[in-house]
């Protein structure tokens, strides 16, 4: 048991891979020693890279970060008592900061000490209330330690309310939502990850749950109750939210995927989706998503965008065809959205959690 809850630990855990240390105001010799511990590091020498981190530390004893990094180094290696010896001087200072209360949490839960654990992260909290790197670790703690996610995806969802710069809230968020059958929250926290966080493992894993989400959406689209007759409401009253909009916006446009589950026709639907949308919704509703989507159909990106989001994921082999016959496309649109990134809003929409 103790072997499985660790591979979750790792699995969930976003501290980076290389080193966090800042080198710019140390000396040459410091800064080479730094990035040796964070090659080692990299390659999983973690011997060598502790080695290395601790030879920085005795050059620059008060480096907060080289601190982490060591016991960073230790959590990886298994070694927990080293790694909870290394960070907890650090903890009790006035020096510590988000990460080191996520690593110290972390290393607590890889020994059992769940309640420790998510003592660390109060303290954390209490400290930085706006952290999205400690909401993310209250939720990992809670999710690993409950038989169902909510309680842990409000802490996600709190952590996107608080810092909604921050990808891995979105990600391990949008994972919780689709397991409760909430496909259209899914999908928005998906693709709000995959535009934060574009390049890593974790993007191609939300790309294969967007397109998987939007299928579940369609099938859950279908209204089998009658309108009114002779002027009369029907006896379901409507219901007036971001839930009700949203699957407004898709029934009126649903028929563009009458002929099948394409990209093509996915990005027709999410076009005139947005037509819509932006008509009838947008002042009501506030969605950073729907916005820069809008902002990417203006400047002519659209269609090369939804074949980034979803055309490998959807066919391999289609995706490589189009590719090679758009190439100037998928460049400009590229250079485009280095120019123009996604900005999340404090004011957008956001789940209602029971």
């Amino acid at each position: 048991m103790k072997r499985i809850l660790l591979a979750f630990i790792l699995s969930v855990f976003i501290y980076p891979n290389t080193s966090s240390a800042q080198i710019g105001d140390q000396s040459p010799e410091l800064q080479q020693i730094i990035t040796s511990a964070g090659n080692f590091l990299s390659k999983n020498d973690y011997d060598n890279a502790a080695a290395m981190y601790m030879q920085a530390i005795r050059m620059a004893p008060d480096n907060v970060a080289l601190r982490r990094d060591l016991a960073y180094t230790y959590f990886l290696k298994k070694d927990f008592e080293s790694a909870k010896q290394t960070i907890e001087p650090v903890l009790n200072s006035a020096a510590a900061d988000e990460q080191t209360f996520q690593i110290a949490a972390v290393i607590e839960q890889a020994n059992g000490n769940i309640t420790k654990a998510k003592k660390i992260v109060s303290s954390g909290l209490d400290k930085y209330p706006n952290s999205g790197v400690l909401y993310n670790t209250k939720g990992n703690l809670l999710i690993a330690d409950a038989k169902s996610n909510n309680t842990a995806l409000k802490e996600w969802n709190n952590g996107i309310k608080k810092d909604p710069y921050y990808p891995t809230n979105y990600y391990n968020a949008a994972k919780a939502l689709y397991q409760n059958n909430d496909f259209m929250w899914a999908v928005i926290y998906a693709e709000i990850f995959i535009n934060l966080e574009p390049y890593t493992a974790k993007t191609v894993d939300m790309k294969k749950m967007l397109l998987d989400g939007y299928k579940k959406i369609f099938s859950q689209t279908e209204d089998k109750s009658l309108p009114g007759f002779n002027g009369e409401n029907s006896s379901k009253k409507e219901s007036r939210n971001f839930a009700s909009a949203y699957k407004k916006a898709i029934n009126t446009n649903i028929s563009t995927i009458s002929d099948g589950f394409t990209v093509d026709n996915l990005t027709m639907l999410r076009t005139r989706f947005l037509v819509y949308w932006n008509s009838n919704f947008a002042r009501t509703y506030p969605q950073s998503l729907f916005t820069y989507q809008t902002k990417i159909i203006k400047n002519g990106h659209f269609n090369a965008y939804n074949q980034w989001l979803f055309g490998a994921v959807e066919s391999s082999q289609n995706f490589a065809a189009w590719s090679n016959q758009f190439k100037e496309a998928i460049r400009n649109f590229e250079m485009w959205k280095k120019d123009n990134p996604y900005l999340p809003n404090l004011a957008d929409e956001k789940p209602e959690l029971k």
